[in-house]
């Protein structure tokens, strides 16, 4: 039995999905470079396999119905995962390509820091760097590690930590300058605080200490850590950030700490593959290289 016999034809689906995104047969047929009369009869192939409507045909525009918008779902979706089915492919004939996600602050303050380091004992290596904030599934993605920070739910996947994160109170020296020689949390309370969207923020830090933190509600907020670490850098006020991330900016001077006590972090920054990808040797080195660096900047 032919598991596939009631599958609508194939060749369709590229115009019908642009026509759905572009609510237009016109702007599909210019995207995809065929004619509009060609887009017009794909969708009408696929209305005809269906024996339903998939669009509601308008002055100058084509709209969906019920029925077409399940239905762009699946397609939008099944499109997608061919597309990066296909890109892996070009890896292949690139022995040395490894696609690396993480979180942009990650990224910004400890990954590129230490970019020219691996470049340096790697040569041969390409990195493709891609920033996320999302969820990733790697089972169906192109992406050979994440990094990500928390320990998540990674069920048949290969995960370890990286490093347990620090968190410290720290500002811009031109803010420190202003305050007295041995700044304490109550001394905080009197400049502006920076906060992320964490849940390891002020109010845990000051409750460590047993001290009273407050209206710890004012301030500047920031959904990214390494924004935040920006705008202490910039003298808008003290915030309590990670010293792994922050370490260059400390190293330049940019940034410096504030009284005698951090906090650990209750999430650690992690590594996770799929056991596929860790098969391939460019993987496995790279994996190996982020380890044994992250073993050598712990604070």
């Amino acid at each position: 039995m032919n598991p596939y016999r009631n599958l609508p034809p194939m060749a369709a689906m590229a115009g019908f999905e642009a026509a759905a995104r572009l609510s237009s047969f016109s702007l599909a047929a210019q995207e995809l470079n065929m004619t509009q009369s060609a887009v017009s009869h794909q969708v009408r192939a696929l209305e005809e396999h269906f024996g339903q409507p998939l669009f509601l045909r308008l002055n100058r525009r084509v709209e969906l119905t019920d029925a077409g918008r399940d239905f762009h779902d699946t397609v939008a979706a099944t499109l997608e995962t061919l597309r990066l089915g296909v890109r892996r492919l070009g890896f292949y004939t690139k022995p040395g390509s490894v696609v690396l996600a993480m979180p942009p602050s990650f990224a910004a303050g400890w990954y590129m820091p230490r970019l020219a380091k691996l470049k340096a004992s790697h040569p041969d290596m390409e990195p493709w760097l891609v920033t996320t904030e999302e969820e990733v599934n790697l089972a169906e993605s192109e992406i050979d590690i994440l990094v990500t920070h928390g320990r998540g739910n990674w069920d048949g996947m290969v995960s370890a930590v990286l490093f347990t994160d620090t968190l410290w109170p720290m500002c811009a020296p031109s803010l420190r300058a202003t305050m007295p020689a041995n700044p304490d949390g109550q001394t905080f309370l009197d400049f502006p605080m920076l906060h992320d969207e964490t849940e390891d923020d002020w109010q845990k830090w000051f409750l460590a200490g047993g001290l009273d933190g407050g209206a710890l509600v004012t301030g500047l907020n920031f959904s990214d850590s390494g924004i935040m670490l920006d705008a202490a850098a910039r003298g808008f006020g003290v915030c309590l950030g990670s010293i792994n991330l922050a370490s260059e900016r400390l190293a330049k001077g940019e940034l410096v700490l504030l009284g005698d006590r951090g906090m650990t972090s209750a999430k650690p920054f992690m590594l996770a593959a799929h056991p596929r990808n860790l098969r391939h040797p460019v993987v496995t080195e790279l994996w190996d290289w982020l380890v044994a660096e992250a073993d050598r900047s712990e604070p």
